[in-house]
Formats: structure tokens, sequence, C-alpha cells
């Protein structure tokens, strides 16, 4: 399996190129908690399809990048990204993140234009102190009972009531996969989060919400997309979507892409 080493992080990742390596922009994509880098997998087949570079990885102490006992934070994720796209030769990307992910790509997006094309946030979620009762709690229940207690839950609370079976079979393979004290670890990077310099963004912004996000709410997403400073922003608000959007409706979420793409041209 590919890794990176990143400082003293060990980075699973994959790097989906065109055949005829003729890249039109790179995308780098983070998964939010208690997934892996597979969230993206469709999204990065069809990116790649119409000729674009996507690189997709476990963020460290989710899916195959070990935990490391170190503590994180909405800083040191975003210099992971940093680090990634260094390693691998990247100048400049479109950064695209998912619930704790879309925290990442709005912070970079803030901060660091010199190497963020555009961002898009899919499900991002608005940090705010009303969540952190919610990981608390996520934190006391994975330490006594596993990750099985988050596997037999998210799949159904966090998902649009009209998603697959098969969906929440992969929701749920997705977080059995978690090591524990890795997803307790991003919990707390949750729990410790402030906004972003939402005003200080200035490259485009493609806002993805879910009509039935109950995990990252439309009016969180709102707010965020009010903040934003750039004046080239976009905000769609899927119907019948839950909070995993990449896996619930892959083929409007490659669309939407694209079409954003094409507009900031």
């Amino acid at each position: 399996m590919p890794f990176l080493q990143v400082g003293y992080k060990k980075i699973h990742y994959t790097d989906s190129q065109p055949d005829n390596h003729e890249v039109r922009e790179t995308f780098i994509c983070m998964h939010g908690l208690g997934s892996s880098q597979d969230y993206y997998h469709a999204i990065a087949l069809g990116l790649k399809a119409h000729h674009f570079r996507c690189i997709t990885f476990d963020t460290t102490g989710a899916g195959r990048s070990p935990y490391t006992q170190v503590e994180q934070s909405i800083e040191s994720l975003s210099d992971d990204i940093i680090g990634i796209m260094d390693k691998l030769e990247v100048s400049k990307a479109i950064v695209v993140g998912h619930s704790m992910g879309g925290i990442v790509a709005a912070n970079l997006a803030a901060e660091r234009n010199d190497r963020v094309v555009a961002a898009v946030l899919i499900g991002p979620v608005y940090p705010n102190p009303n969540v952190i009762p919610v990981f608390e709690k996520r934190i006391e229940t994975v330490t006594k009972e596993g990750m099985e207690a988050m596997a037999n839950t998210v799949p159904y609370g966090a998902l649009a009531k009209g998603a697959s079976p098969l969906v929440r079979a992969f929701i749920r393979e997705l977080l059995l996969g978690q090591d524990p004290a890795g997803y307790c670890s991003n919990c707390r990077v949750i729990i410790n989060a402030k906004p972003p310099n939402y005003g200080k963004i200035s490259v485009p912004i493609l806002l993805l919400a879910g009509e039935e996000d109950n995990s990252a709410p439309l009016e969180g997403c709102t707010k965020m997309f009010e903040e934003i400073g750039t004046g080239q922003k976009k905000m769609e608000v899927m119907k019948g979507v839950g909070h995993w959007q990449c896996v619930e409706a892959f083929e409007e979420v490659g669309k939407q892409i694209l079409a954003f793409y094409h507009d900031i041209q």
C-alpha cells in the first residue's frame, strides 16, 4: 500500500491520474470523522475520467493511517494537506473537504490561497459549542464499547430516510475499520475547533449541503456561506440527501464539482 511520510505521520494515500497524464487540474480530498479515502472513490474515478488528478488519503488516525498518540487540530490537519502536496510535487490544488474535512478545507482556503485554487465544502461542520456534548458522548461510548456502537447508529441517524441498505452497509464498514483511539482523537479535533476566518476567503467556493443532513444542518451551512468573503461562491442544497453526500449521491456530487470547475474558469 502506498504511504507518505509527512513529518512524524505515516499517511496512506491514492493518487489517481488520467491515463495519458494530461492533467487539467489537481483535486486533493479530505474525508470526515469515521471515514476514509474510500468515501471519495467514486468521485475520484469520475474526475480521472475527465482528465483531472485526484489525490485521496486517510487522515492521521483514520482508515489505514496509523494513530500517532499525538493530539491533532484543524491547523495540524491543514498542514498535512500541504505536506502531502509538497511530497507529491503539487504546487496548487482544489481542496475538497467533507464534514470535519470541510473545516480544514475552509481553513486552507482562508489561510493558504498561495496553494489553494478553490475549495469544495461538502456537508461542512460549522464549529460551535452546541456540538461539544455530542462528541464528548461519542468519546465516552467508543472508549467503553468500541466502534461497534458507532457502526450500529451512525448509518441510520446521519443518512437521508431514503438511503439504500447498501449505502448504510458501506458506511458501517467505514466505521468498523476505524482505530477507536484515532476516532476519539478526531472527535476532540471537532470539540476544539474554532470557525475558520470565513470572511478572509478569496478563492472560489462550492458548498454542497444535504437537505436531510442532521450532522451539518442547513442552518449552519447557510451561516457559513453568508460569512464566506469571496464573490465567487455557490451553495447547492442536495434534495433527499443526508450527511454522507459522496456515498448517498455520488453522481450528483460529481456533476456539481465539474459544473463548478467550468464556472470558475
